[in-house]
C-alpha cells in the first residue's frame, strides 16, 4: 500500500471515530428527553382547536355536544371567508359533527336563491366560528375565545 493511501484511510478513520464519539452521547441525551409517547385519540384536532380557541380538550367537548342530539338532527356552522382561520375551524368542527347533517354558511357571501331550500332540516345546533352571533342570540356556550355554540332548544325557549 502506498503511504498516501494509508494516510488517507487513517485520516477518515480518525474523523469518523471522532464524529461518532462526539455525536452518540448528544443523540442519546436528546432521544431520552423526547421520548415518543401516546398522545391520545384527538391529538390533531385538539391541537388545531386549541391554537384558535385556547380551550384544552375541545374535541371531546364538541363530541359530547353532538352526542347529546340524535344523528338525524342538523348542525349549522357560521364562518367568514375573509378570516383564514374561521373556515378551517368550521370544517374541523363539521368533521367532528359526523354523522349529523352539517351546513357551513359563509356570512360574507350573499345568499343564493336556493339557500333556504327545504332539503336541509332546521338546525338543532348553531355554531359561530370567529363570527359574532346575532344580538338576538343570548346565552349560548363559549368554546374558548372564538367559538360560540347555541342549541336550538335554548334559543326557542327564551
Amino acid at each position: 500500500m502506498r503511504p498516501s493511501s494509508i494516510a488517507h484511510i487513517s485520516f477518515w478513520t480518525v474523523a469518523l471515530t471522532a464524529f461518532v464519539l462526539t455525536s452518540v452521547p448528544r443523540i442519546y441525551q436528546l432521544a431520552g428527553a423526547n421520548l415518543i409517547h401516546f398522545s391520545g385519540p384527538f391529538h390533531s384536532t385538539d391541537n388545531f382547536l386549541f391554537f384558535d380557541t385556547k380551550q384544552p380538550g375541545a374535541s371531546e367537548k364538541l363530541l359530547e355536544l353532538f352526542d347529546s342530539i340524535p344523528p338525524s338532527e342538523s348542525v349549522v356552522i357560521f364562518t367568514r371567508n375573509d378570516d383564514r382561520r374561521s373556515p378551517f375551524i368550521g370544517m374541523m368542527i363539521a368533521y367532528l359533527a359526523w354523522p349529523h347533517p352539517v351546513r357551513v354558511v359563509d356570512v360574507t357571501e350573499r345568499p343564493s336563491s336556493n339557500a333556504g331550500g327545504s332539503d336541509f332540516p332546521a338546525p338543532s345546533i348553531c355554531i359561530f366560528c370567529r363570527v359574532p352571533p346575532p344580538p338576538s342570540f343570548r346565552g349560548g356556550e363559549d368554546l374558548g375565545e372564538t367559538v360560540k355554540i347555541f342549541k336550538a332548544s335554548k334559543i326557542a325557549g327564551r
